[in-house]
């Protein structure tokens, strides 16, 4: 895995590279995101009683704030990239883009309402970068009425994807896994609890991208990935967490 991830994507090269090829229409990338965006503008609309505010962190391109236009009332992207923000700039992202630091003091809102997502951030990136998101979210949900975290795992280490490192098929530079243990532990070291967690394909990239097994992958894969009691085995999984109400301390009754 590279210790680096953050340093790729201030490179306007790989920025572009990432959004027309790695999302370019039809690929497995682009078929995932579909059916996320489908996913996300429902589930938010439902979860909420009025419009939240939401926050991206580690926006990117800001694909996940694009993909909740219209149901958000406001929408806030961070990233530590310029190259990744004038990217989001050029495809037409709504709402306000912010520059982050690696250190430091995180933002904050009081705005409520709202919603915390992470979209292709917890997998590659180093334990700390892992820590400082959840610090993010931390500050921006204080307690379990300021709304939600929405965070994805792009690379579950319960699925198929997981054959890939058994059989020794992968650039150890790039391939990184993350199992539902680590996800957990690492929302209820920040105060978070996992309410739900949806999967959006079964499958793996491979499958989408080599005959005959492409043909039918897309249409099958749909079929199977959304049903939420198959997201342990799903590839690409997205959690859906709260902060934790404090535990109520029952007083001790007086020995008489």
């Amino acid at each position: 895995m590279r210790t680096d991830y953050t340093e790729v994507f201030r490179d306007p090269d790989a920025v572009n590279k990432y959004a027309e090829e790695v999302y370019a229409e039809g690929s497995f990338s682009s078929v995932v995101s579909a059916r996320q965006e489908q996913w996300l503008r429902g589930f938010v609309a439902q979860a909420f009683a009025t419009p939240p505010v939401q926050h991206d962190f580690a926006c990117g391109t800001g694909r996940a704030m694009r993909m909740l236009d219209g149901v958000v009332a406001a929408a806030h992207g961070y990233d530590t990239s310029e190259a990744m923000l004038d990217k989001a700039r050029d495809l037409g992202t709504p709402g306000r883009l912010h520059v982050v630091s690696e250190t430091g003091p995180l933002p904050t809102s009081d705005e409520r309402p709202a919603v915390v997502t992470m979209f292709r951030l917890l997998l590659n990136a180093s334990e700390p970068v892992r820590d400082r998101a959840l610090d993010f979210a931390a500050g921006m949900l204080p307690d379990t009425a300021a709304g939600l975290l929405i965070c994805e795992n792009h690379g579950s280490a319960s699925s198929l994807r997981h054959l890939r490192a058994l059989f020794g098929r992968t650039d150890p530079e790039w391939f990184a896994e993350l199992r539902h243990s680590d996800v957990v532990g690492l929302l209820g070291r920040h105060g978070f609890e996992v309410v739900a967690r949806q999967g959006f394909t079964m499958l793996t990239r491979g499958c989408y991208e080599r005959a005959p097994l492409s043909w039918v992958a897309p249409g099958l894969d749909d079929l199977v990935s959304r049903r939420r009691w198959l997201a342990r085995y799903a590839t690409d999984v997205v959690y859906i967490a709260r902060r934790r109400r404090p535990r109520r301390v029952r007083p001790r009754q007086p020995v008489l």
